[in-house]
């Protein structure tokens, strides 16, 4: 039996802190070596090109694998299909088909990091007020108590329009810094969520130690070099995709920093304070396995979405 998900039902289904747990659990499953990446596929179809990825935790008996397009000028619709199966019994369990698997893939994983590099987490800034901002804040308010927010982006309609958001929608009162640096001195830990090909943060800005996690920094220079090339070490959610073809830690003395996430919490390093923390998120499929099982085992209790009996097994010829 397989069952067919559509964003319209998922969304009455959705337990933040319990997705932001599993994908804590993950980050953990990442660094012991359960984590079974497959790799990054692209196929140019003349302007069109698929995008496939996927992963497995043969530990936890799951396997997904997640496929989406987009054009040349990198318009996306966001629409994608994540396939889920049973690791061992190769069954597939279900279709997820939308957008609202990977959106919150997103969001639940930035709060994921930053709940466990410190779970007292008081004090946040969101460089970038957009959708993907939009996102992290409401799982961050999910698993924090009590969170204390400033937001900067460059234009003041966007901010404005942000902090409208959160007071509205998830009763949170967001301050609006004027500048980088003003967001920098009020807040401990900082999520960059911009899509900026160029520095938004530099060494110059920096008032201190912080706790970074940046969703583009290892595509893009949003975080300057020297800052980067400064930070002792750098977790990540895939240091195979982290330092993949064309990214800036291709070469071998970045990538030498790169190291899964979970290792920071085994070692102690991720906790400590003392020096910047960097984070890096690249969208690792094992994420998206993580929320469309436990988007999966709510669908499944409640009887949501549509169950769709596949024919038997069988052990005849394969003809018609």
């Amino acid at each position: 039996m397989v069952r067919i998900l559509l964003d319209r039902e998922l969304r009455e289904l959705v337990d933040l802190p319990a997705v932001v747990s599993r994908l804590e659990q993950g980050y953990v499953a990442d660094a012991r070596g359960d984590v079974v990446p497959f790799p990054r596929s692209r196929i140019d179809a003349r302007g069109t090109t698929l995008a496939w990825m996927g992963a497995a935790i043969p530990t936890e008996n799951r396997l997904a694998f997640r496929s989406y397009l987009y054009r040349s000028d990198g318009y996306d619709r966001g629409e994608q299909v994540v396939d889920l199966y049973g690791h061992s019994e190769m069954e597939l369990r279900a279709l997820f088909v939308g957008r609202l698997v990977g959106n919150l893939r997103t969001g639940a994983a930035i709060a994921a990091a930053f709940h466990l590099a410190d779970p007292g987490l008081e004090k946040f800034g969101l460089i970038g007020t957009g959708h993907q901002a939009r996102n992290a804040l409401a799982c961050i308010a999910a698993t924090f108590r009590s969170p204390r927010v400033t937001a900067w982006s460059p234009r003041p309609d966007h901010r404005r329009s942000f902090r409208d958001w959160g007071r509205a929608t998830l009763g949170i009162e967001i301050d609006l810094a004027e500048d980088v640096p003003g967001l920098l001195r009020a807040a401990s830990a900082v999520a960059l969520v911009t899509s900026s090909e160029t520095p938004v943060l530099t060494t110059a800005m920096m008032p201190g130690p912080k706790l970074l996690l940046s969703i583009n920094a290892y595509r893009r220079p949003e975080i300057d070099l020297p800052l980067v090339d400064a930070v002792p070490w750098i977790g990540t959610d895939s240091v195979a995709q982290a330092s993949g073809p064309g990214t800036l830690f291709e070469g071998a003395a970045r990538r030498s920093k790169l190291r899964p996430l979970g290792t920071g919490l085994a070692d102690g390093t991720l906790r400590d304070g003392r020096t910047t923390r960097l984070i890096l998120n690249t969208g690792a499929a094992w994420e998206e396995l993580a929320v469309a099982q436990t988007l999966f085992e709510r669908a499944e209790s409640r009887g949501a979405g549509t169950e769709l009996a596949l024919p038997p097994e069988t052990t005849e010829g394969t003809g018609f």
